[in-house]
């Protein structure tokens, strides 16, 4: 399998090392393709071609770039380690969801909220 031109755009704007770590909406920007195509190429990369493209999601210095060392790599396994977590305690809570008593046990804070809701416009 051969890179196509939009796995060739995103790979070249990728930053290589932490430092200056990319968001998917600069990338957008910059290539011009959707946010849908840059995902799509940055799958296509880490799964086919074995780009250890990797995310720092926590501090200030967020986005994706290119591992270059052991550490590098070791701070996005975490960030993806955290994202698996974080859905699987969400398929868990729609898999116990009450199709039938949500709405009856929201509905005490639905009226108290609508109540204020109508207090501040009055006001």
């Amino acid at each position: 399998m051969s890179l196509t031109m939009i796995e060739y755009k995103v790979l070249n704007i990728m930053p290589r090392g932490a430092g200056y770590p990319v968001t998917t909406r600069n990338i957008c920007k910059a290539t011009q393709l959707s946010e849908r195509e840059v995902r799509g190429a940055i799958s296509d990369l880490i799964s086919l071609y074995g780009v250890p493209i990797v995310a720092n999601r926590s501090g200030r210095n967020t986005g994706m770039f290119i591992a270059t060392d052991a550490a590098e790599l070791n701070i996005g396994i975490a960030s993806y380690k955290t994202q698996v977590t974080t859905m699987n305690a969400r398929i868990k809570a729609i898999e116990r969801a009450n199709l039938d008593g949500w709405q009856l046990a929201l509905k005490p804070d639905i009226k108290r909220l609508e109540a204020q809701s109508r207090h501040v416009q009055g006001a």
